[in-house]
């Protein structure tokens, strides 16, 4: 694939990149605070929205201090984040993949070193990748407490490769920054019915079906 021939490595986000469950973990967070008042509830899920690449312990943290005007006590954020695991468990391993996402996989295994990066839990995602099938097709899988900024810098040592020698794909704010801090080339996935957050000379594609065509003309 000589369009591939620049990069020494692809990264991918887990939600809303390999698997379609972004939109399930919003409605996870909204049903975690379902008892709050209605316009708290829509800044936590506008929040989600905006920074789905964040932690979801970092996040109740935000939502218990900024949103709530709570203590954000690790009591409380270990109770939260139980909650939103009960929800979001049995939906991770059900839900659908992103358009393209398992054929491109199955055509990059032998091709170029993959790896995965994303905010959910480390245990857990690495849990889903091996229910899912998915084990075969990545070097290593990165979760959160670690940051998608230090994780790339690591993979980019793993794989003796410049920045610009791999590919960042991803839906959030969250890998877009921390691609751009680093020098990665960087194509974000705009879902449809999403909001496009990223800034307009960004490359994008709504999946992974184009992903050739989007990968020649990442930057």
């Amino acid at each position: 694939m000589p369009y591939l021939d620049r990069f020494k490595t692809v990264i991918f986000d887990f939600d809303g990149v390999i698997l379609d469950s972004a939109r399930l973990k919003t409605a996870a967070f909204a049903e975690t605070y379902r008892c709050e008042e209605p316009d708290k509830l829509a800044e936590v899920v506008a929040y989600q929205q905006r920074h789905g690449g964040i932690g979801r312990r970092q996040k109740f943290e935000y939502f218990e201090r900024e949103i709530f005007g709570r203590p954000g006590d690790e009591e409380t954020v270990n109770r939260l984040c139980n909650r939103f695991g009960q929800i979001i468990e049995e939906s991770m391993l059900s839900c659908a993949f992103i358009p393209g996402a398992e054929a491109l996989l199955a055509h990059l295994k032998d091709i170029v070193p993959m790896h995965v990066v994303s905010g959910m839990p480390e245990d857990d995602l690495k849990i889903v990748i091996e229910r899912r099938g998915l084990s075969q097709y990545f070097r290593t899988v990165s979760g959160s407490p670690q940051s998608k900024h230090a994780a790339f810098l690591a993979i980019m040592q793993m794989e003796n490769a410049e920045a610009s020698e791999c590919l960042a794909v991803g839906d959030s704010l969250t890998e877009f920054h921390a691609a751009r801090k680093i020098g990665n080339p960087f194509l974000a996935i705009v879902a449809p019915d999403a909001a496009d957050l990223f800034p307009a000379e960004t490359q994008k594609t709504s999946d992974l079906t184009d992903f050739e065509r989007a990968a020649r003309q990442a930057r």
